[in-house]
């Protein structure tokens, strides 16, 4: 009996380490492959974040950036490049101009209005804030976005602001994963109609931020961070994703015309189909927003996800709630369909970084010129 039970710990521990030894051997020769779904499953899994490595707590909103960053450089070789700087509120840019005559026009968003990936002056505010100035210099541009925001944090944002910069325009650019339910503790139903979005600190909250910003240091190390960060962990997430089903579908391409990179967008329907629950909320939320707008006009532009452009597009597609919301509320509310744009222009792919999901230079300049074109129509009257 002892003999069996020997031989089979035995052949455990050789198949273990066998394992072990088979991903030492894939870690090391797998960046010399240089396969791109793998290579581009690694820079998601250690690519850097501005808001993980310079977060900074914020007992009202939840957390800001740092204030007051100058030059940060974001780098991940041959695929990131860039610089943040922030000012005195924690928000990339420059210090804000808050003189009486100013004309301030307020963006509001995540890592896409934030210009992940991208130079300060090539990001969509600063491209609009230049081309406004030639039109009356006391033109403000204010970006108010930072990566990782979601709907709770854009409207604790233009809150707690709205008074201090009366803006004369705001525009949101929507994310699909802006539009989620938190953890239920995070956010809760005051009514079937009502949401409660404050942000409630509990008691150990800053401590649990600062020591998670403290875990996505460059010089911080740990087991589990080296697992996640790994080749070989990347190469098991390929595989999983690919045996589950849903996932499967997700990733399914549709059919593309010839000389395009996406398929076409469908006509706007009449009513948007997405769940109902999510809807509700969704809607609760643009109406909070268009409240908190108060007298200056809102824009809504939808970034155009790449994840959700390589399917056949459909009415349960989020964009179309924005659509129904600017219809419905002409005189305060203008939607741009970006995402139509993108379907319908050939080399679409142009639009969003190679490796990464957000805008390029040319999706942050194409985005201020739709903007731009809505905002200068409607002052013309036309």
């Amino acid at each position: 009996m002892w003999e069996k039970t020997r031989n089979f710990l035995v052949n455990i521990l050789l198949l273990v380490a066998t394992l072990f030894i088979m991903a030492i051997i894939v870690e090391i020769l797998l960046p010399f492959l240089n396969i791109r779904s793998i290579e581009e499953a690694v820079y998601i899994a250690r690519r850097p974040l501005v808001n993980g490595i310079y977060g900074d707590y914020h007992p009202q909103i939840g957390y800001t950036l740092q204030k007051n960053l100058r030059s940060v450089r974001m780098f991940y070789p041959g695929k990131l490049d860039y610089t943040v700087d922030t000012n005195n509120h924690g928000f990339r840019g420059h210090d804000w101009d808050l003189s009486a005559n100013m004309k301030n026009v307020v963006i509001l968003g995540d890592s896409f209005a934030m210009g992940w990936g991208v130079e300060w002056e090539q990001t969509m505010g600063e491209i609009m804030e230049k081309e406004l100035q030639k039109i009356d210099p006391a033109y403000q541009v204010i970006n108010l976005a930072i990566s990782g925001y979601d709907l709770e944090h854009i409207i604790r944002i233009i809150e707690l602001y709205k008074n201090l910069l009366k803006p004369v325009a705001v525009v949101y650019a929507f994310c699909q994963n802006d539009l989620h339910f938190s953890d239920p503790e995070e956010i809760k139903k005051i009514s079937d109609t009502e949401y409660d979005l404050e942000y409630n600190p509990r008691p150990n909250d800053e401590k649990i931020f600062l020591a998670k910003v403290a875990r996505q240091q460059p010089n911080y190390w740990s087991l589990s961070k080296f697992r996640r960060r790994s080749y070989v962990a990347a190469c098991v997430r390929i595989v999983k994703h690919l045996l589950i089903r849903k996932t499967r579908d997700f990733l399914r391409k549709d059919v593309v015309p010839k000389g395009y990179s996406f398929p076409p967008p469908i006509t706007p329907p009449s009513k948007a189909t997405l769940d109902e629950e999510h809807k509700k909320f969704f809607l609760y939320c643009l109406n909070r927003l268009k409240k908190n707008a108060g007298n200056s006009h809102l824009y809504l532009i939808d970034v155009g996800d790449k994840k959700t452009l390589i399917q056949k597009d459909t009415a349960d597609n989020p964009r179309w709630v924005l659509h129904e919301f600017g219809k419905n509320n002409k005189q305060s509310v203008t939607f741009i369909d970006f995402e139509s744009f993108i379907r319908n222009t050939p080399d679409g792919r142009k639009f969003h970084m190679d490796y990464d999901d957000h805008w390029s230079v040319a999706g942050h300049k194409t985005a201020a010129h739709l903007i731009l074109e809505k905002m200068l129509s409607k002052k013309s009257g036309t």
